[in-house]
């Protein structure tokens, strides 16, 4: 990674569904482009609405969000890879460029309110990471 480009983040957790779309969209929001989040996990599964919801709130509309099979995205290179829950690090097949991994354990998020308590947690982490890192 260079001056003049962006850093390549993964995040990782189990169902790609709300933790690491949650990274995800925190991570063009704080960064202003500055990083790169891409979100994948081990066992893929539909994003509730409340997710899309939120991605609207922060980063308006054209931010559209998938879920993403780890296995789908194995051959790229991120600069950093962090995993959002212990399951999903368990999960983690062997990536070539996950030399900068990050464990992080975060509870699933099942409604609104646990979206929003989770919001203000990662914020913060990624927040901290960014600044130590030069990228924010």
């Amino acid at each position: 990674m260079t001056d003049t480009t962006a850093a390549k983040v993964l995040f990782v957790c189990r169902h790609n569904a709300v933790r690491s779309q949650l990274a995800e969209i925190l991570t063009t929001k704080i960064s202003h482009g500055r990083v790169n989040a891409y979100s994948a996990g081990p066992e893929p599964q539909i994003i509730p609405d409340f997710v899309h919801q939120l991605a609207n709130d922060l980063n308006g509309p054209e931010h559209t969000l998938t879920s993403t099979a780890l296995d789908d995205i194995k051959d790229q290179v991120f600069d950093m890879i962090i995993t959002l829950c212990d399951k999903s690090h368990a999960a983690l097949p062997e990536l070539a460029s996950d030399t900068q991994h990050i464990r992080w354990d975060f509870h699933h998020a099942d409604s609104w309110e646990e979206v929003r308590h989770l919001e203000m947690e990662l914020a913060d982490r990624l927040r901290l990471l960014f600044s130590t890192k030069h990228l924010i």
